[in-house]
């Protein structure tokens, strides 16, 4: 890594040079010639220590290696910190000053000092000459977010302590923790269960897994050729139509709404809110994942890219889970926002397939979208916050009033 390097001379160095300079200019007046002497060695040790400094810092190395730690909230982890000297000489004196977001703490270290959304570390550091350092330094997650390094310096002062060089790097620290939302339960979730075990009666939703045949019947005119079982017909010496297993499919939709009802907004606060809403769409994806459920999740905040909305395709397993907890960590709820129902007509016009569409978030006029989900046989719930809970509640069809 190629430091930018910035040097602190203090007052004390400037006053050695003059007087230096001085008590030899006096001893050339003078028979003191041991003056003479102790400014030369005065001088000298100024310079060295000036080549000192030049030196190992020209030779410290620090390796920046693409790391990322992910986490939930009291999770732990260790960051390894790697460094190298170079040089012939040691490293006595350093210092270490890094920026961390506030969303992990760095165990037993306390930070030199605290900002709004960062802290401010400072470690001391001593390098055996060519040696490579690795510290290990604890790291927990607290909440939500992404914690990322910024302003990473190494302050390097020499053994008099007369100068210091500043090693700036300018470039991004690949070092990353994702802490992952607390995913927090919601109740009436077994709803849901309940159309996977059969007691959906929409047509749409019933498939043939082909991989299982559970039997055979006499083949009757229409059926495909491909569902002929050969086998069973000759043995049988006559046609054989296969009967495969009956299965539902099911996969959901979760529509995260940030904008905030001003009636929470007042008895709970914005921020609150929106982190609760966000902890129960970890916990539809968990357990999701957990029932072999495929999802897709849109949240309404701007982005670039073929879809403007915060979004994640459809998909299941584990993997699909982990991009669903690391969109959930990255999203920043100060960002730009559009309004919902922007967001429901692109989903709309995409005329989904899933059978269940979940609701997070204030729902308060967008019914219209809801309720034409609902006749074209989708299931469309919202999850309702109430106090520290929450409850999954199917949404009715509008009744017209005249």
């Amino acid at each position: 890594m190629n430091w930018r390097k910035m040097i602190h001379s203090g007052k004390t160095q400037k006053f050695l040079y003059l007087f230096s300079i001085l008590i030899m200019i006096v001893s050339f007046y003078s028979e003191l010639r041991f003056l003479f002497m102790v400014g030369v060695l005065i001088i000298l040790s100024l310079f060295l220590s000036t080549k000192y400094l030049k030196t190992v810092t020209d030779q410290i190395q620090f390796l920046n290696k693409k790391q990322v730690y992910r986490m939930f909230p009291d999770d732990n982890e260790t960051w390894y910190l790697t460094m190298t000297n170079r040089s012939r000489l040691p490293v006595l004196q350093s210092n270490l000053v890094f920026s961390m977001n506030t969303e992990v703490s760095l165990g037993d270290f306390k930070p030199r000092d605290e900002r709004k959304g960062y802290n401010i570390f400072s470690l001391p550091l001593v390098f055996q000459p060519k040696e490579t350092k690795t510290i290990q330094i604890p790291v927990k997650g607290l909440k939500r977010g992404v914690a990322k390094i910024s302003n990473f310096e190494l302050h390097i002062s020499d053994p008099l302590n007369l100068e210091q060089y500043q090693l700036l790097n300018d470039r991004l620290v690949r070092t990353e923790f994702i802490v992952y939302p607390t995913p927090v339960p919601v109740k009436g979730i077994h709803k849901l269960d309940q159309l996977k075990q059969g007691d959906r009666a929409v047509p749409l939703s019933l498939y043939e897994d082909q991989s299982l045949v559970i039997g055979t019947r006499e083949y009757e005119p229409g059926d495909s050729f491909q569902r002929i079982h050969w086998k069973a017909s000759a043995r049988m010496n006559e046609l054989q139509t296969k009967i495969y297993e009956k299965t539902l499919s099911q996969s959901w939709t979760i529509l995260l709404n940030i904008n905030v009802s001003s009636a929470l907004i007042s008895e709970y606060g914005e921020l609150e809110v929106s982190e609760k809403q966000i902890s129960h769409a970890a916990y539809l994806c968990q357990y999701a994942t957990q029932h072999s459920i495929p999802f897709d999740m849109y949240v309404n905040i701007r982005t670039k890219g073929r879809v403007p909305y915060l979004h994640l395709e459809k998909g299941e397993g584990k993997p699909h889970l982990m991009k669903a907890l690391e969109l959930l960590s990255r999203m920043n709820i100060n960002s730009v926002r559009v309004p919902m129902h922007r967001l429901l007509s692109m989903y709309d016009s995409w005329e989904s397939d899933s059978t269940s569409v979940i609701v997070l978030g204030d729902r308060s006029s967008d019914d219209y979208f809801y309720d034409r989900w609902k006749k074209k046989g989708m299931d469309v719930f919202h999850v309702q916050l109430d106090g520290e809970s929450a409850s999954l509640e199917r949404m009715e069809t509008r009744r017209a009033t005249s």
